[in-house]
């Protein structure tokens, strides 16, 4: 181990200075005490070479589109740069904080949903997308946190669960209510979401309530 003389102590692994004052150390070197932090560079230097090249694309997109007007007043790049920041910030989120694979899936399809919708809108296909691939993508989320709560121990994925049921619940009754025909699909996907709620209850029993009563702090 190493030895400041100035400072007089050691300091672990193969500095070649004092991290007080700087001094060169003396004697031998010995392991580091922390992991190498290689790995976790890396990491952060391909994170910056996307969000280099994603912000690229939307600095392009944008100017080739408002600039030289290549649509004829129909600036598609909006659309493109905010499917691409959605991306970013989904991306951001996951990294920093805690994974959680159901909140994860949950989070992505509930912004895909809204980002398609827009997009539907813009594009003249807002029927297609409200009534058949969004409520697909809602029966694909509740079949996937379905699965995860079955198999989470810690339980993360039964809220999840429970929220995907509810949103499935609302959308159905805002649709009746306004007396628009829900459709073959979304009708399969308020089945599914009774089917889990179902199993839910049969497989967790007691968790369910008590994941309730938990979330509206009574």
């Amino acid at each position: 181990m190493k030895t400041c003389m100035n400072c007089n102590i050691s300091v672990g692994g193969n500095a070649d200075t004092c991290p007080l004052c700087q001094n060169s150390l003396t004697g031998t070197a010995s392991p580091n005490n922390w992991p190498s932090p290689t790995r976790l560079r890396k990491q952060a230097f391909l994170y910056k070479l996307q969000l280099f090249i994603v912000l690229a694309a939307i600095v392009v997109g944008l100017s080739l589109d408002f600039l030289l007007d290549l649509n004829n007043g129909r600036h598609y790049s909006l659309i493109f740069s905010l499917w691409l920041i959605i991306f970013e910030l989904d991306l951001w989120n996951n990294i920093k904080k805690v994974f959680i694979i159901s909140k994860t899936v949950s989070l992505t399809i509930l912004h895909v949903s809204l980002l398609l919708l827009l997009t539907a809108w813009y594009y003249n296909f807002f029927d297609i997308a409200a009534f058949t691939i969004v409520p697909i993508l809602t029966g694909t989320a509740l079949l996937a946190n379905m699965t995860f709560a079955m198999i989470d121990t810690r339980e993360n994925a039964m809220v999840y669960l429970l929220e995907n049921i509810l949103i499935v619940f609302i959308i159905y009754a805002v649709l009746k209510a306004r007396h628009t025909q829900p459709g073959l699909v979304w009708t399969i996907c308020l089945m599914i979401s009774l089917v889990c709620l179902i199993g839910i209850i049969i497989f967790k029993g007691r968790k369910v309530s008590n994941e309730i009563q938990k979330r509206m702090n009574f």
